[in-house]
């Protein structure tokens, strides 16, 4: 058999697979992209679990008339130069792959303005780049992507219901929400709200959040604040007297990113000691 090179949509598209495997990944990515352009407000809408539409509203800096076109080209990023600079890297997002991996599996559409200027937007249709075209008057950016796979039939069924991806799309969302409580959050599945989340203190947004399933009062969350060298630490850990049969309450963050780590939830499972019994974790 010849060896052949791909075509270069092809090549796209399956790129894009590794970055982008659900509605979720699609919410993640524009939510990085929403706290790094300092957004104070941000408002997720799914439709149909984010298979028919994703919509992702935010008052941050916004994007400049000519950056649109390279909006979702691959590495086009304006958060990084060279490579002293990932050293220092302080945003959510760096590679320049998300929304250039967005635009090969979906149809995205951004409307953006930048400072004081008229906004403008562009649509790129599996990776087919539209005309750069006037739009509504707002501060901000709206993005909006429609038709998830819609040309990938065989990605769409490896998909869960449409309410569980709704499900998965707010969890992540409320990931960020914990790591950015001076932000406000709104998640809305099929019109509906579901989260309504203002902006607040850390120990108030992790009450907000828990509240979401269960009212807990602020007496049985406890803050916790730790200097060691140039690092600092802060937690807020929950009664004994609350508890729950799992550990997916204990959410660890780093640079405001979520880490999995086994050994940092065992660490805070051991740091409660006798005071939970046997097959209980803090809430």
């Amino acid at each position: 058999m010849n060896i052949q090179l791909l075509d270069p949509l092809v090549a796209q598209r399956i790129a894009a697979g590794e970055v982008i495997e659900r509605p979720q990944s699609i919410v993640r990515e524009l939510l990085d992209n929403a706290l790094d352009a300092k957004a104070s407000t941000i408002t997720v809408s799914v439709t149909d679990g984010g298979l028919e539409e994703i919509k992702i509203i935010d008052d941050g800096e916004g994007i400049a008339k000519e950056d649109l076109p390279l909006l979702c080209e691959s590495h086009a990023t304006s958060k990084l130069k060279e490579l002293d600079d990932l050293y220092h890297i302080s945003s959510m997002g760096f590679r320049g792959e998300a929304l250039y991996s967005i635009a090969a599996v979906s149809e995205i559409t951004v409307e953006s303005s930048y400072k004081e200027d008229v906004p403008f937007q562009i649509t790129i249709d599996n990776a087919r780049k539209g005309p750069v075209l006037a739009g509504g008057p707002r501060k901000g950016t709206i993005v909006t992507v429609k038709g998830l796979f819609k040309e990938l039939p065989a990605r769409r069924q490896f998909l869960k219901r449409p309410s569980s991806e709704a499900n998965l799309c707010q969890a992540v969302l409320l990931e960020k929400a914990f790591a950015f409580p001076q932000c406000n959050f709104r998640f809305i599945s099929d019109n509906k709200m579901k989260v309504d989340l203002l902006a607040t203190t850390k120990k108030q947004r992790v009450l907000d959040i828990l509240s979401l399933n269960q009212n807990i009062a602020p007496s049985e969350m406890q803050e916790l604040y730790e200097t060691c060298g140039r690092f600092n630490l802060y937690a807020v850990c929950s009664s004994p007297a609350i508890y729950r049969g799992d550990r997916s309450h204990i959410k660890i963050f780093v640079n405001n990113r979520p880490v999995e780590e086994y050994a940092f939830v065992q660490a805070v499972t051991y740091g409660y000691g006798e005071s939970l019994h046997g097959g209980a974790y803090p809430y």
